[in-house]
Parts: structure tokens; sequence; C-alpha cells
């Protein structure tokens, strides 16, 4: 099974006359088989690119980018997305580790990075590939634009031969977003994607032709090359592309261009949304059957203020790199259990809760909190590239140890408690930060965001601390008071923050994510 080749397959099938919905224009899906095809060709016909071969991509969210994603598929290379705003220090990591020989960049961030690059042992210069649509010659510079034209290079038949072996099972890689240490990249399988596609696109969310996606996450991050390359272009949906980063006001420029019918995006969006809510009219959101949000917690106060202002349900879902995407949600569940859970499995996706510090130990306990683990279908679960340690404690007997903290109802759905790394033990007894976030945050609606992490006291003892974004930016002592006066009603000592620091933003990573350890950098 080749992923390149079921997607072709799929786009001419279909052939969906607004496949792309991009910049004003609009491709359709032979159109997009064509380039793929043509990419694929051109690059095969260099003799540079080999099977096997890591190629790196650096682009923001294009037809471009779709098409060397998967036409380096289609050859047997494994491209490698990164954030095009990637800095130089973590590229220069991921170059040396991947071992990657080549490069397709937008032009902007190759004069950034030409440096970092150029300075890599293994890229080879001739595999530098830059995108720049307004190149019109291409003199000595290898630019996209060349290999997207069928008369650069000597017709050559295209045989898409490098279909599922136990040699050659690698469809793409992605990097972890590193918040424990250097990022590690993820073997995804051409299975993965594939079949998450089929039972959590199709089967669950029942995207079909008619639906128009739109995803505020771009497509270097699993969510969103889920959302925007791999459930339409399987699916035959449309998709809207932007390459521009998110603010309300480009959203609800897509929104009322192209009135899509699913939205993907994240916590912060939806926060953002809310915060702007009185520039969105009543009728704004009338196309959108369905509101998903992964990528972070989505706190209950944000689901049940969004139901107050716009009489619409977000659908949380929890997912993974190392999954691939959302492996479990709560879509199929009544209304009165949705606002406080993760969900089920995604049907084909098996769940189990470990102790946190016996992972051997399942949890059989209904409330109790352990370390999620995921039995995903058979041919998908990955692995880390080079980490052959980190390998035997994260993937077991066919489970994935998601390093995530939940616990179970009676009804058989989960409840998301944070992350086991983000756990610290004050005078001995865990302190889990989510705990006291979300009560803040149902609690004081003058609180924006807020993340708990600890500092070591003179003592080389860890203290709970807290910081806290507001919404009208006033730092009042006064608030402070009231939160220390809730907290200490209904949490003991050690739970409670010794100090509190308002903050302008929480410090997070490439992908969104909080970096608890370094809040105290935004100190002013």
């Amino acid at each position: 099974m080749n992923t390149s080749r079921n997607i072709i397959k799929n786009l001419l099938l279909y052939n969906n006359e607004n496949q792309i919905l991009y910049d004003l224009n609009s491709l359709s899906g032979k159109e997009i088989a064509e380039k793929i095809i043509t990419v694929a060709t051109s690059l095969r016909s260099t003799g540079k690119f080999g099977c096997g071969d890591r190629v790196i991509l650096i682009m923001n969210d294009s037809p471009e980018f779709i098409y060397s994603f998967l036409s380096l598929i289609s050859i047997g290379c494994i491209p490698v997305p990164l954030n095009p705003l990637i800095q130089d220090s973590e590229l220069e990591y991921i170059l040396l580790d991947s071992k990657a020989t080549g490069v397709i960049i937008d032009n902007h961030q190759y004069l950034r990075l030409y440096h970092t690059i150029h300075s890599s042992y293994h890229i080879i210069n001739d595999c530098i590939i830059v995108n720049n649509p307004s190149v019109k010659e291409y003199g000595s510079i290898n630019y996209l634009q060349k290999f997207l034209s069928p008369q650069n290079f000597p017709a050559v038949s295209l045989e898409l031969e490098f279909e599922y072996t136990e040699n050659n099972p690698i469809a793409f890689w992605q990097y972890t977003s590193g918040t424990t240490g250097n990022p590690k990249a993820v073997q995804h399988r051409h299975h993965t994607m594939l079949t998450n596609t089929e039972l959590f696109a199709q089967k669950t969310l029942e995207i079909a032709k008619e639906d128009i996606i739109l995803s505020v996450s771009k497509m270097f991050f699993g969510y969103g090359l889920g959302n925007s390359l791999f459930f339409p272009l399987l699916t035959g949906a449309s998709v809207i592309i932007d390459e521009k980063w998110f603010t309300v006001d480009y959203l609800k420029k897509n929104i009322r261009l192209y009135k899509p019918t699913i939205l993907f995006g994240t916590p912060k969006v939806y926060t953002e949304i809310l915060h702007q809510h009185e520039n969105f009219s009543k009728n704004e959101f009338n196309s959108i059957r369905l509101f998903i949000s992964a990528g972070s917690p989505l706190p209950e106060s944000i689901i049940r203020e969004w139901e107050a202002v716009f009489d619409k349900t977000i659908i949380n879902g929890i997912g993974s790199t190392e999954i691939g995407h959302i492996f479990m949600c709560n879509y199929q569940l009544k209304e009165q259990s949705k606002n406080s859970s993760l969900g089920v499995p995604v049907p084909g996706y098996h769940i189990k809760i470990s102790r946190i510090d016996t992972p051997d130990e399942t949890i059989e306990n209904y409330g109790e909190i352990g370390e999620l683990c995921i039995y995903p279908p058979k041919s998908t679960l990955s692995s880390y590239w080079g980490k052959e340690e980190t390998n035997k404690i994260k993937y077991k007997e066919g489970w994935y140890f998601s390093g995530d903290l939940c616990s179970q109802n009676e009804d058989g759905s989960y409840i998301y408690h944070g992350r086991k790394d983000d756990l610290f033990k004050v005078n001995g007894r865990w302190v889990n930060p989510i705990e006291i976030e979300n009560y803040i945050l149902q609690n004081f609606r003058q609180v924006n965001e807020c993340a708990i992490s600890y500092y070591l006291d003179d003592d080389d003892l860890a203290k709970p601390v807290l910081y806290l974004v507001e919404k009208n930016k006033t730092a009042t002592d006064a608030l402070s008071e009231e939160i220390q006066k809730k907290l200490s009603e209904n949490f003991p000592s050690y739970k409670r923050p010794s100090r509190i620091y308002f903050i302008k933003e929480l410090t997070r990573n490439s992908n969104g994510k909080v970096i608890r350890k370094r809040l105290e950098n935004n100190l002013t």
C-alpha cells in the first residue's frame, strides 16, 4: 500500500473541481494528481533523490507543499515537514539527526536559513529546491517551478513501485515538539494516515466530497497535515489552503469567502474567537456543521462559553505525533457527557490506563488517574528514528505509552488530567498543574490563560508558582488575593502557588504547546 498512489487514485476518482481552494483560485483533483506525478517524474529523472532519502520541507501551506510532500513519497523518498519559522539551532540539530540529503524550501526561508542548510555535512547542493512562484527564469538555482514544468525534463514513465514492504514501510517523518528535550523523529508507515482517514475522517466524522475543510493548524504539524492533506485528498472533500498564519480576521475572511462545513481548530483559536465574538454575526457559522479541537487540552469553560455565545458544540479530541492524528474524541457521546471528557476511542483504536510508577500494571478502577496507552490498528504503529532505548520505554507489545494522564468514567469515556512530564512533587506529594489551572479558568472569567510551574527555594525544595494572562491586562493585587483565597478553600497547602505572576502571554513551542520550564523568561 503506497500512500501517494492511494491519494492520486482518489483524486482522479472524485475529480472534485474545487479540490483545493487557494488564494481566490481553485484546483481540481485531476490537476493536483498531474502536478504530483510531474514533480515526482522530474525529481526521479535527476538521479539525485533515492529511495529512503530524507528530504526536509520548510514551506508555508500551499499547493506546492502538497505536490512536494506526495511526489517525494511517490519515488520512495521520506519527506520531513518542519515549521517554516524554525530557528537555526533546531534546524541544525534536525539536519544532523535525520541525515537529510535534500531540502525543499520557500524562498524567503531559504534566504534566512541559507548558512545552516549549506553547512550541513549531508545535504547535497543539487538537492536543494527553492519554491518561488514568481520566478520565470531558473538560472543556477533549482527552483521548484522548474520541476513543475514537464517540458524541462525528458518524459519518463513514473512507476510507483515503492509500495509497502517489510524493507520499505516508512512513508514520512514528523518531529515531535521537543518540550522535554531535543525533538524526536517519528517514523510514520504508509498505513498510518490512510487508516486514520478511514476510521476517523470517514467513519467517525463522515467527511465526504460535499464538505469544505478549513484547518487553522498548518501542515507541518501532524494535526494540520491530516486535516488539510490526507482527509480532503482521500475523501474528495474540498480544502481551503491559506499560507498566512492564524488571526481572527483571516479566519473570518476565509469563512465568509468559502463557507467551510468543517473547522479544525485549537483551544487558543476558539478562545480568540470568543474574545472577539461581537465581531461575528449570528449567521457567521451557519455553514459549519463540525467544530473540532485538538492539539492541546480544551478547557470545559471554553466549551460552555462557546455553546452559550454561538449555540454550537465543539468536538474535543486528543491525538499525538506518534499516533498520527486524533485517536479519541467525544463526537459519539451524549450531550451531557461531552463537556467534561475526551470521549471514547475512535473505532479501531484501543485504550488502557497504566499506573504511573508501575507502567506494566493496568488500572481497572474508574476515576483512578494513570498514563494513557494507545493500541493503534495493525501496521500503523510508529517508532522513533535512532532512539532504541526510548522505543523500548514508549512502545511495548503494540502499545504506545503516551505520557498523557487520564482516568476512565463509568460510561466508558475518558477524562484528561495533564502530562506525566508536568507532574512535580512538593513535600513528597504529587502536584498536577492542570487540576489547579482548570479550576482557575472555570471560576475566574477575567483570566485569559494560566499555567502552573514550580521554582526551587533556598533549600532546593520545589514550590508551585502560578502565571496568569489577564483579559484586561490590569494585573491587580485584588485578583491575586481573590485567587489565593479560593484556592485555600479548595486545595491543600502543598498544591497552592506560593507566588503569582502576571505575564503578557504563555511561552509556547512551535506547535502551540506551553513550555512550563520557560515561563519565568516572560517575567519583567
